[in-house]
């Protein structure tokens, strides 16, 4: 799985120019296992931007990493990101490997972090947070959210260590951020038409710029029109 290393490469030395923060993961936040509402009333702040993941069948150890505040030490909304670098099993199927990202994706679908509102958009990576008063005050931080997020992506048997990467320093360059997100996405979608699509011309296909750029997705598309 190497279709993600080179936006990897990217995040690291986006974040590379920023003082940070490196600690193993302990102590995971708790999870309430469902939805929760927070009140404007009881909200502390709200983070906005984006949350992906980057799947990656190299080797990793795992690790909560910041880059900018921490939450008690933010005071009023601000933009932020969150990007989980996954490493995986190098399973050998290209459809065991499909599934696998799918199941990775659906772990944001499924953390719900208490005092930690989280609303997501699957199509765009946008990511949005509410933090509560009440879980800052009692000692939330994104080490223990990070710690919880890796604890369920490695629920998962194939997913072998992550690197949960939170920013939220007020000059680090969102928007080149965002752009790796939707590049993310669309290589994401690139994989999902390789894998689902019966129609093979590259010609008439509009994700052929991915698949022309990204190494390794042109051999995949080739290799399914053989089956």
């Amino acid at each position: 799985m190497k279709f993600f290393d080179s936006l990897i490469t990217e995040a690291e030395n986006l974040i590379s120019a920023f003082p940070q923060t490196s600690s193993a993961p302990h102590s995971p936040w708790r999870d309430l296992g469902q939805n929760q509402m927070i009140l404007k009333r009881d909200t502390a702040f709200e983070l906005e931007g984006v949350g992906f993941n980057l799947a990656t069948t190299s080797e990793l150890a795992d690790s909560v990493v910041l880059v900018g505040d921490d939450l008690s030490g933010i005071t009023d909304n601000r933009r932020f990101a969150r990007i989980c670098i996954v490493q995986i099993d190098d399973v050998g199927d290209e459809q065991k490997e499909y599934n696998l990202l799918k199941k990775i994706d659906y772990v944001k679908y499924h953390t719900f972090p208490e005092g930690y509102m989280m609303r997501s958009t699957s199509r765009s990576h946008k990511e949005a947070v509410r933090v509560s008063k009440k879980a800052v005050k009692n000692g939330m931080d994104f080490h223990k959210i990070g710690s919880l997020f890796i604890a369920k992506y490695k629920e998962i048997p194939a997913v072998k260590a992550v690197k949960v990467v939170f920013i939220t320093h007020p000059t680090a360059d969102f928007s080149m951020v965002e752009k790796l997100a939707e590049k993310n996405y669309a290589i994401a979608e690139t994989l999902n038409h390789v894998m689902n699509s019966v129609v093979f011309d590259c010609n008439t296909c509009n994700l052929k710029a991915i698949c022309d750029e990204v190494e390794g997705m042109k051999e995949l598309h080739f290799n399914k029109a053989e089956k």
